[in-house]
């Protein structure tokens, strides 16, 4: 966790105005604003829960796309949402219609862009709690009034590092409180008795950048790995564009299975009964780590020190690439991560996890 201590005085050099009305504060209706994506609100989550844990009402502000993440959250009050795209004119509308219901003692703007430090002030809370310049970009750091330093190296210490702004040092390892999704789990144990699967390994073929996709000749030379070694696994999609990736897949490793199209709590549901997942950095392989099922993560253009996920169970493989590269896969060097270095890192960890098969 980070070492990160903000004294009254270094707040006020921050250009922290509301410092001394924040100590004075006891602070209940606190709003997260973190729009999206998959992944991010993952990682955004045990910043909630250390909130919670002070004793605070937690309000989230989402896009509705991803709602279904955090809907059921025991860390979470309430969750406010906004159209994907949507006109300024509906933003204000929203805005207004928030701070009518919704008078927020403290705000906190987890993204660190002018989408969403926008919020913070159309939020109308007196408290606006940012990431300082250098983390927060596009200039959103101007819109706070409480600057917090990020200098932590994985991005759930830095989000955890938020509730500085409230006088708060969050303590112990990062909990990441899903919802429960019974009924998903339950779809999903029903789904793999039907294929005849048990605790299998699966391989997530996608990712928000393409920079960020293992090779598809990997994936393909992967997958027969597994089959030769007597694995039935899943090859697990999410867009249309991952699907077609899916079914070229899978037709080329016939014994692999297809999974079928799932929502976020499916998809929980089904990594949740998984032996191991092998995925880019994206939000499946960070979903998979909050439902502690055992993570490979395959990191290009973004170190895996930044986004990978920890723990004994979990491990994080590094490709060389240019930082932060996004869309030009051909400048990421694969070569390190070849299918059968991956296919002993994968055995290593589930063999960890859960014992020799």
């Amino acid at each position: 966790m980070c070492s990160v201590s903000l004294s009254g005085a270094s707040a006020r050099r921050s250009g922290c105005r509301a410092w001394r009305y924040c100590q004075a504060l006891h602070i209940m209706d606190v709003c997260i604003i973190r729009l999206g994506a998959f992944g991010d609100i993952i990682h955004t989550l045990p910043l909630a829960a250390d909130l919670h844990a002070a004793g605070h009402r937690v309000h989230w502000l989402c896009e509705e796309r991803w709602r279904a993440i955090i809907a059921g959250s025991p860390v979470i009050d309430r969750i406010h949402t906004i159209p994907r795209r949507a006109s300024m004119t509906t933003l204000r509308k929203i805005a207004r219609q928030l701070r009518r219901s919704y008078p927020f003692d403290a705000v906190i703007d987890a993204q660190g862009l002018a989408k969403s430090a926008w919020w913070l002030r159309g939020l109308g809370s007196p408290i606006r709690i940012g990431f300082r310049r250098g983390r927060a970009r596009e200039g959103a750091w101007l819109l706070s009034n409480r600057r917090v330093p990020a200098h932590c190296t994985h991005v759930i210490d830095q989000q955890r590092c938020l509730a500085l702004g409230l006088g708060l040092r969050p303590q112990g390892s990062a909990r990441t409180p899903l919802p429960a999704w019974p009924a998903q789990r339950q779809w999903a144990h029903d789904w793999l008795q039907e294929h005849g699967l048990q605790q299998p390994y699966a391989l997530n073929v996608g990712a928000g950048w393409p920079s960020k996709v293992w090779p598809q000749d990997f994936q393909r030379q992967f997958l027969q790995l597994l089959v030769n070694a007597g694995q039935r696994p899943l090859i697990i999609w999410g867009s249309p564009d991952e699907r077609q990736v899916a079914e070229h897949l899978q037709a080329q490793v016939p014994h692999s299975i297809l999974t079928p199209a799932t929502d976020i709590p499916h998809l929980a549901g089904l990594l949740q009964h998984c032996r191991l997942l092998v995925s880019g950095d994206t939000g499946p392989l960070h979903l998979a780590a909050a439902c502690a099922c055992p993570t490979l993560g395959l990191f290009g253009p973004v170190p895996c020190e930044r986004n990978g996920p920890r723990g004994r169970h979990h491990r994080n493989l590094q490709a060389t690439a240019p930082a932060w590269e996004r869309k030009r896969a051909e400048r990421v060097d694969w070569s390190k991560l070849s299918p059968k270095i991956v296919l002993a890192a994968a055995h290593s960890i589930a063999h960890g996890a859960h014992g020799a098969s």
